[in-house]
């Protein structure tokens, strides 16, 4: 049997996700999904009220805050350009194999980028808690992240 056959869906659900995850980010960086101001402020809610944080320590987390949106902005940005790129190159081979693997290859190592900053973000969170307050922040913090995952359904439910 041919492998052919299962390599081209392959590719066509690779391309699927691709452009699904380009429409979810057009989404978001266009303010569609940013109807929602109670979600910005529930880390600092969660950092003040369950972990104690002070208000010498807020500002220091509203500045880690501040400079972390200014990294992904920027992240966003180039990813908006460089995909851009991507399809048209797609475009312009008539979506052929190695073009749609270079896409998905790209955007992958995005993500991944994506990951691994909101990652060093909250370990820089983490940095600004006292020794008492980390042991809390470690056993917590998902609770948070997890939370918006669940608000997000339950709105999308309703």
């Amino acid at each position: 049997m041919s492998t052919q056959p299962r390599n081209k869906i392959l590719i066509i659900i690779i391309a699927i996700l691709l452009v699904a995850n380009i429409i979810l980010l057009s989404f978001l960086f266009a303010g569609k999904l940013e109807k929602r101001p109670e979600r910005k402020s529930q880390m600092g809610a969660y950092l003040k009220n369950e972990i104690g944080f002070s208000d010498q320590q807020m500002v220091q987390f509203d500045s880690v805050k501040a400079r972390h949106r200014r990294q992904v902005k920027v992240l966003f940005d180039s990813i908006r350009i460089k995909k851009d790129a991507a399809f048209r190159a797609i475009g312009a081979s008539a979506f052929s194999d190695s073009t749609i693997g270079n896409a998905a290859s790209f955007s992958a190592e995005k993500q991944q980028d994506l990951e691994l900053m909101m990652l060093q973000h909250l370990k820089e969170i983490r940095m600004i808690c006292t020794p008492q307050q980390r042991q809390q922040f470690d056993t917590g913090f998902y609770k948070v992240m997890m939370r918006n995952k669940t608000d997000d359904k339950d709105k999308d439910d309703k």
